[in-house]
Parts: C-alpha cells; sequence; structure tokens
C-alpha cells in the first residue's frame, strides 16, 4: 500500500455522533483545574501566613517551654514529640536550646592526695535512701553498694540506719579505693542529721598500733570489747556486723574481725568444745564452744589452725585458734558469732548484748597533735573539692 507523503490533501470525517469519551476527558480537565487552583492558591497563602511568623519569635517559645519543664534526675526520654504536639513546628529544622538538668545535689572529686594516700571526696544530699543516692552518682560496676555499705556500717555506731535517715540529710565523705571484696576503706565521715539536730563526725586515724575512727573530740566511735573476754585482742577493724546484708545469702549472723592469717583467737567465756571443723568448705577451719552459765554458744569460723578439740574444757580469756583465710571467704579475718544455747536462730550482737563488757579508747594526749593534723588534712581536702 503507498502512503501518501502529506496530510494536507486528506480529508477526515467528523462524526456527528456525541462520544462518551468526550464527557471523560471534560471532566477530568475540570477537576485537574481545580486540584491545580487549590493547590497554587492556597498553599500560596499559607507560605506567606508562615512567613509573616518571626524566626525569632518561635525559637523563643520553644526555649521557654523546655526551660519551665521539670526535668526528672533519670531523663529517658525526649520532650521534643509533646513539643510537636504543641507547637505544630517541626524542631528538625529549629534546634532549641538543650535543657538543663536538675540533678541530685552532690559534688564528687577527682583523684587526691593525703601524704602517699590517692583518695577522693564526695559531697550529697540523700534521697530516699542512702544506697539509693550513692548509686545515683558511682555506678554499680565501680561499687556502688560496697561504698554505701560501709557508710552505713560506719554510721551503725551512731543510730539505726534504717529508721533514723531523712530525706535532705547532708553528707560528705573521704575515702579510698582498695584492691580487693572490701573495695574501698572510708577515711572522713560528716553526716548532717535532721532527726537530731547534730553532725556526726568520724576521722580514721592509725597512729595508736590499732587503727579506728574517731569524732572531733579524740573520742573512738565503735565500741570494743574488753580484752578479757574478747575473740581477738589485735585485729585492723571490724567488716561486718550481725544483721549486715549478705546478697543471696540473708542478713549476716556474725561480727567480722579483720585481721592477718595467724592473729591469736580466744575463748571469751568458759565453756566445752563441742564441735571443730564441720561443714569446712562453708565455714573452714572452726570452733564452737557451749558456755552453759551465760545460756549462749560461741562459734569462731575460717581459721587457720584448731588448737582445741571436741569435749574439751576451756577457760575463759584461753587461745583456742589462730585466724586465717578458710572456708567460704574472700580476705583473712575472723567470723565470730554467738547464738542463743537452745536457739541457733537467735544472734546477739557482741557490742550491744549483756553478754560482754565494752570500752571506747580516746586519743591520749601524746598523740593529740598528730590526730588533729590528719583532721586538718581532711578538712582541707573537702574545702578543695
Amino acid at each position: 500500500m503507498d502512503f501518501p507523503s502529506s496530510l494536507q490533501d486528506q480529508q477526515i470525517e467528523i462524526k456527528s455522533t456525541f462520544s462518551p469519551h468526550f464527557g471523560f476527558l471534560l471532566l477530568f480537565a475540570v477537576s485537574v483545574s481545580l486540584n491545580f487552583y487549590f493547590l497554587f492558591f492556597d498553599g500560596k497563602n499559607s507560605v506567606e501566613t508562615a512567613k509573616a511568623i518571626p524566626q525569632e519569635e518561635v525559637s523563643l517559645e520553644i526555649e521557654q517551654t523546655i526551660s519551665q519543664e521539670e526535668v526528672p534526675f533519670n531523663l529517658v526520654g525526649s520532650k521534643d514529640e509533646g513539643l510537636n504536639r504543641e507547637k505544630n513546628i517541626s524542631l528538625d529544622k529549629i534546634v532549641p536550646p538543650a535543657p538543663k538538668i536538675q540533678q541530685v545535689s552532690f559534688s564528687i572529686s577527682d583523684d587526691k592526695k593525703i601524704g602517699d594516700k590517692v583518695v577522693q571526696s564526695l559531697e550529697f544530699k540523700v534521697r530516699n535512701s542512702l544506697n539509693f543516692t550513692v548509686c545515683k552518682i558511682i555506678s554499680h560496676k565501680e561499687g556502688c553498694a560496697a561504698l554505701s555499705a560501709h557508710l552505713g556500717r560506719l554510721m551503725s555506731w551512731f543510730f539505726d540506719v534504717n529508721r533514723s535517715i531523712r530525706n535532705g540529710d547532708a553528707m560528705k565523705v573521704i575515702y579510698q579505693a582498695q584492691d580487693g571484696p572490701e573495695q574501698f576503706k572510708i577515711l572522713n565521715l560528716s553526716y548532717k542529721s535532721q532527726r537530731f539536730g547534730k553532725t556526726f563526725v568520724a576521722n580514721f586515724f592509725d597512729g595508736l598500733g590499732q587503727p579506728g575512727y574517731f569524732d572531733l573530740d579524740g573520742n573512738e566511735i565503735a565500741s570494743r570489747i574488753e580484752e578479757s573476754q574478747s575473740p581477738m585482742r589485735t585485729y585492723t577493724e571490724i567488716t561486718s556486723l550481725p544483721g549486715d546484708f549478705r546478697k543471696g545469702l540473708g542478713g549476716h549472723s556474725g561480727t567480722d574481725f579483720k585481721a592477718p592469717v595467724g592473729t591469736p583467737v580466744y575463748s571469751g567465756f568458759k565453756g566445752k568444745v563441742t564441735r571443730a571443723n564441720w561443714n569446712v568448705r562453708a565455714n573452714g577451719y572452726c570452733v564452737e564452744i557451749d558456755h552453759p552459765q551465760k545460756g549462749i554458744k560461741t562459734l569462731y569460723l575460717h581459721l587457720s589452725k584448731v588448737l582445741v578439740k571436741p569435749g574439751q574444757t576451756i577457760k575463759g580469756g584461753q587461745k583456742i585458734a589462730e585466724s586465717g583465710n578458710t572456708g567460704r571467704t574472700f580476705a583473712p579475718h575472723l567470723h565470730y558469732e554467738i547464738q542463743h544455747r537452745k536457739n541457733r536462730d537467735r544472734i546477739y550482737n557482741p557490742f550491744k548484748s549483756k553478754h560482754h563488757k565494752h570500752y571506747t579508747r580516746k586519743i591520749p594526749v601524746d598523740r593529740l597533735e598528730q590526730f588533729k593534723k590528719t583532721v586538718q588534712g581532711y578538712n582541707s581536702l573537702l574545702k578543695q573539692s
């Protein structure tokens, strides 16, 4: 078939009949026109309205909203989503100033030195509990539980920690990190109590042969058992008392005397040895003595050497063993326990029961100057912090 070279000479037949496609095309054209009108003119008005709002005004409103917002100490989420709903403004393009976060009141110093000791200081106000507050300042990984346990144990010589701490009580602490399970050593503690209306102070001082904690007047904080009744006559310090919480084990049932392996251990009262070296895996080498006249039994655990046998009669003040680090223990110490003779679940605190006589030391005159210099060193570090 031959195709024409041009359309000029072609005749196009126009049908007079109305086509349904024409109606559809007309409707489509009208719809497009209306959409174009609303999109162009309405959008233009919106843009003009947005231009009428100064940028500085928007930023100011957002800044004021954030600054007036009370932000909790544990900042888990962001307030941006709520601001977007309230202002209907995209914060991707408008970045407000960072809000100020109100934290628990505390401060912690960088490492400093007292003599040759590298130490840190801590100052805070109690919120909810001692452990809660300390663990808001330092992490669990850094030992907050151990540090709060040391603080609570030292404060227990002043008052009942569980009943007497109040929100807002102020504490200042100087402490030293140590290797081993104890992790920390408290050197200075100052606790301002709202309940008692006074400040309790404890200063660590090692200038008396056996170290201890003393108040500003040189009186020892912790009680000591009279030598004739004491299971240990020389020890570094008491690291645990009856009732102390032990993770996974409940309350601690004895008093732990920290001392080097081989330190002499004595029976405070006359009696008869009822057991020796039972459950060695947990208790290590151990001794149990019955004291019928006192109505109690005494137990001595984690020994390095046992010098008595079951059935043997013991005199008061007699050496029965040497301290050690055997059994389930992490550091050398003596676990000394006082039980009711007929009810082993009834435990006595040797510093609060009638079974032992107690005393406290006082800094002698010839050591007062050395003690004052130690306290001045603590105070100087706190002022620097």
